[in-house]
């Protein structure tokens, strides 16, 4: 199982993350870019894990495949502060990746709704993953610029026994979640014995109208409430959108 570098980080001054990418390549071309995005939103907060840390707004997340575990020092005077955590990507994921990306950044524009957002039920609060308010405004102003493809970024903790019950809503939410054309992109462990998390994914949407179409839906809350709630002791889940994304109006 290939050992990757998950990192999120906070960007000096004005550098952009489009340029920081850009030295990334130069400084160290034997690293590979897994995936480059740029939060946006965080749907869920941390409430135990590193939470004052994770719970910051933060310019670039980046997943890398290399020999070299942290950035090449001639970045690091670019950042300003960083979260980081090594996680093993099975080799048969890693393999298929650019092909899976490939194709469903493709298909995205074809993907269809549920009406879900028609009539939603809205809690005062997403910390459940359920529709909210805030949630609901940020995909308005969102879809004004950019209206493709979102990377859902989840850190996960199990409480103890609940990887069998999260299991369970992995296996219905390729149900679910493919309906409105989600799916999971990556899966992998965290390998640290500095980290209580457990595992990260990070999860395919043709657009982040099409995420909340899931929130709201009955179908959905339904495996969340059974299945998810009670498999996790703390969980992190931020809005990301790739750099790179076909079709997208955003300019990042």
């Amino acid at each position: 199982m290939p050992l990757l570098n998950f990192h999120l980080l906070n960007l000096k001054g004005n550098v952009q993350p489009h340029t920081f990418l850009s030295n990334l390549h130069e400084a160290d071309p034997s690293t590979k870019v897994i995936v480059a995005s740029k939060p946006r939103h965080f749907v869920v907060k941390a409430t135990t894990q590193d939470a004052s840390i994770l719970n910051k707004p933060w310019d670039l997340m980046l997943l890398l495949q290399g020999p070299n575990a942290s950035l090449p020092a001639s970045l690091q005077k670019h950042v300003s502060s960083s979260y980081s955590l090594p996680v093993g990507i099975p080799s048969k994921l890693l393999a298929s990746y650019p092909e899976k990306n490939a194709r469903l950044i493709k298909e995205a524009p074809s993907a269809g709704l549920t009406g879900s957002l028609e009539n939603p039920k809205m809690p005062d609060s997403s910390q459940k993953l359920e529709l909210s308010p805030e949630l609901l405004k940020f995909m308005e102003e969102l879809m004004k610029e950019h209206d493709g493809p979102v990377t859902m970024l989840n850190l996960l903790k199990f409480k103890a026994g609940g990887k069998e019950s999260y299991y369970q809503y992995g296996q219905h939410f390729i149900k679910v979640a493919g309906k409105r054309g989600g799916d999971a992109k990556i899966v992998g462990n965290v390998v640290s014995k500095d980290s209580d998390w457990n595992e990260i994914s990070i999860v395919h949407y043709p657009s982040i109208k099409h995420f909340c179409d899931m929130l709201a839906g009955e179908d959905y809350q339904a495996i969340n409430d059974e299945f998810r709630l009670p498999a996790l002791e703390d969980t992190l889940l931020v809005c990301t959108t790739e750099f790179g994304v076909m079709g997208s109006k955003a300019k990042l």
